[in-house]
């Protein structure tokens, strides 16, 4: 009788029974049975974070200063076929609160990052249906697809999930994604103003230049969110992203420029604008990593990024695979502001992926 290692541990958990787990192999040996598991993946992402500031703002989860942290267990299970899939994706852990994707908007230990089915319907045309995320910005939540630890001020600016239908239609070097959701936040089924009837609608475009010379591999990329966050009126609040990728100009070096720009919807709330400059060097294995960034952010959040005009921030990292599945991160970061303020910190993450 063969088990995989999850299956292993579970009957070792006492959660299930070697003997059920045999009458469940004998009855799926029948040729209808036979089809792929569904499969699960995730990581554990763990770091130390030192700064001179009680309220940094830029990790948007684990704020403590001075102090090891665990981060979030991340469990993703996905099954399906080319044409149709399903994901369903949890945190777990003290970062899970920040996500907001509960209704009540507290937050808790284990929340959804995303759950949602993908139906292809014709060639090149995709529909996803659920909780997914946003279209505008260049970092997500997850740890395992950022180059640094810190997010950057234009994350702290934009919407992360939302509840809806998303359609996407890749044609040769175009990709073209248009969608409505419940609203600009990322409470799932969070509802609109006016009893949940305003709807928030949300636009891609991508295109990646193939012709020969020295624009080939570069991508450009527009996003567009407009609509109200939940329970709120008034006009919409506007998200306005764009980037450009740039080819090696330089052997094992990356080049990206990204700008975010917030149009609040409330007289009282001032516009936000970031502007980040991205580069990555490949050595071998390591890769060393920097980040520019300025602009002003308006959040209503409380923290630094609070009517914080003429923001220069600096972060730069390495990033080296320690043993297989494992990825370690340094990083130093300083930022800057109008009227004095300042913090930096130095972090280091540690993600185990399996």
């Amino acid at each position: 009788m063969k088990m995989n290692k999850w299956t292993m541990g579970l009957a070792a958990a006492g959660v299930v029974s070697l003997s059920s787990i045999a009458q469940a192999q004998d009855a799926a040996a029948a040729p209808a049975a036979a089809a792929a598991s569904p499969t699960l993946s995730g990581y554990v992402s763990t770091g130390y974070k030192y700064s001179n500031s009680a309220s940094t703002g830029y990790f948007r989860a684990g704020e403590g200063r001075n102090a090891f942290s665990l981060d979030v267990v991340d469990l993703k299970l996905t099954d399906g076929t080319d044409k149709s899939r399903y994901t369903v994706e949890l945190w777990m852990g003290p970062s899970a609160s920040d996500l907001g994707t509960q209704d009540s908007g507290t937050g808790g230990t284990v929340e959804l990052m995303q759950a949602n089915f993908n139906f292809n319907v014709a060639d090149g045309l995709d529909l996803t249906i659920g909780q997914f995320g946003t279209v505008v910005g260049r970092e997500t939540y997850n740890h395992t697809t950022n180059k640094f630890y810190t997010h950057s001020w234009g994350f702290t600016i934009e919407p992360t999930h939302h509840t809806g239908l998303l359609a996407a239609y890749n044609v040769g070097d175009v990709i073209i994604a248009a969608g409505i959701a419940n609203t600009t936040g990322p409470e799932t089924n969070g509802a609109g103003a006016g009893s949940g009837s305003s709807k928030t609608f949300l636009g891609s475009l991508s295109y990646t230049f193939a012709s020969e010379g020295f624009l080939n591999g570069t991508k450009l990329y527009y996003g567009l969110v407009t609509g109200n966050a939940t329970g709120t009126s008034g006009d919409n609040d506007d998200y306005h992203y764009a980037s450009i990728d740039l080819p090696e100009l330089v052997t094992n070096l990356s080049i990206a420029v990204a700008w975010d720009h917030v149009e609040s919807g409330t007289a009282s709330t001032a516009d936000s604008n970031v502007v980040g400059l991205y580069l990555g060097y490949q050595m071998g294995d390591t890769t060393l990593n920097a980040r520019y960034e300025m602009g002003n952010t308006n959040t209503g959040s409380g923290n630094w990024d609070d009517n914080a005009d003429g923001i220069e921030s600096i972060t730069v990292g390495v990033e080296h695979p320690l043993f297989d599945g494992v990825r370690t991160r340094v990083e130093f970061r300083n930022d800057d502001k109008d009227g004095g303020g300042s913090q930096r910190v130095v972090a280091a993450n540690l993600i185990y992926t399996f």
